[in-house]
This record gives C-alpha cells, structure tokens and sequence, in this order.
C-alpha cells in the first residue's frame, strides 16, 4: 500500500479498536492514569491556559477556520483546494456527530469539571475537528509559495495547536484520553483524504510552477547530446 493508504488504514484501525475498547471498558485503566497525571496539582498553574486554547477547537472557531480556509485557498490557489477543505470541515462535523451517537460513551465522571458539556463524550469533537480544520490549513500552508521557514513555522504552530486543544478536554475534565485519541485519528484520517483528493483534483501552485519551469527536466524531452 502506498503511504497515504497505509496511514489512514492505520488511523481507522485505531479509531475502531478505541471503540471496541471503549465499549468493553478495557481502556478504564488507561484513562483513568492519563487523567490524574494531567490533573496533578502540580500542573493546575502550568495548565490553566488550556481553558483559553479549548476555545479555539470550539463550534464558533472551527466555523471561522472553515471559511479562512476558503480564503486561504482563493488566496494562494487553487481555489478549488479552499472549497474542499471547507467542504470537509463541515462533512467532518456531521460525521462525529453520528459516531457519537453511535458510541454513546457518557462523559467522565472521575473528577470535578472545570466547566460543564452535555452530549456524549466519544470521539472528542474539539480533538477531531480541531485536526481536521488545522490539519487542512496546515496541508494549504505547506502547498503554497510562503516561503519555506514560515511554512515549517505555521505548521509546528498549528501542530502543537492540535494538541493543546486535545489536552484542553482531558485538563478541562469533560473527556477521557480515549476520547481525545480517537478525535485526533479519525480527524488525522480524514486529512490525509483531503490531501490525496486535492492532489489529484489539482496541483498546487509550486508544483505548477516546477512543471511550467523550462530548465526542469521533462520526459517528453531528449537530453541534451
């Protein structure tokens, strides 16, 4: 299998031994570990920002992403990549939406929350959808003309975003780690679609512009005797 195929048979593996797991309570153990350890005491003053950073991985914000992500992609082409990216944010919503229904996990009740969600607790939207909409940016980011230091620069950001928005729910007490894995696979999984779809509906500008080169070596060219 190619890579791209092999990493997402390895992210939906994932995501259905999670909900097996899950199902069967045979991730208790785990999570409950996972779940202490963040909450240590210790941590409470290093962590107290994550009540800020969950917010970005919210309904409001991953709305707000959908559409930059439009933009973003009229803005450094093809356009047709900022379209299916806001398409797939969207889509990627519904589809959480239902495996939660599915799974119907309850959310934990293992220590006080700092604040209150209702619905239930499987996969994490805020992980999935926070991988999703930045994941998606990050692949628009890394395809465009930017130079390449700000592009590495962005997309570390963006990465460590996606995981500070998952530790955000565990820390906040409203998901437990399974949850929060299984967000983060699904939502990786549904990135690389994005961007093996994009590829083929389109290439990105660089790679336009290394085709259109007339120094680049071509197939349908004979070297020079």
């Amino acid at each position: 299998m190619a890579p791209p195929i092999a990493l997402a048979a390895g992210g939906v593996a994932l995501v259905i031994a999670l909900a097996v797991g899950v199902s069967l309570d045979l991730t208790d153990g785990f999570d409950h570990a996972v779940i202490q350890a963040v909450r240590a005491p210790a941590l409470q003053g290093i962590l107290a920002p994550l009540g800020i950073i969950t917010e970005l991985g919210s309904t409001w914000a991953i709305t707000v992403i959908a559409a930059v992500t439009l933009l973003v992609g009229v803005a450094i082409g093809p356009w047709r990549h900022g379209l299916i990216g806001a398409v797939t944010i969207g889509l990627a919503s519904i589809a959480n939406s239902s495996m939660k229904l599915a799974i119907a996990r309850e959310r934990p009740e293992l220590l006080e929350p700092i604040i209150v969600e209702r619905g239930f607790s499987f996969p994490s939207s805020h992980s999935a959808l926070g991988m999703v909409a930045y994941g998606v940016l990050a692949v628009l980011v890394s395809r465009s003309r930017l130079p390449l230091d700000v592009r590495r620069a962005v997309i570390s950001g963006l990465v460590v975003l996606i995981g500070l928005i998952g530790i955000s729910r565990i820390w906040l007490g409203v998901h437990y780690p399974t949850d929060v894995l299984a967000g983060w696979a699904a939502g990786a999984v549904i990135v690389l679609a994005y961007a093996t779809l994009t590829r083929r509906v389109s290439p990105a500008p660089a790679e336009v512009a290394v085709d259109a080169d007339p120094a680049a070596p071509r197939s349908d060219r004979p070297a020079p005797g």
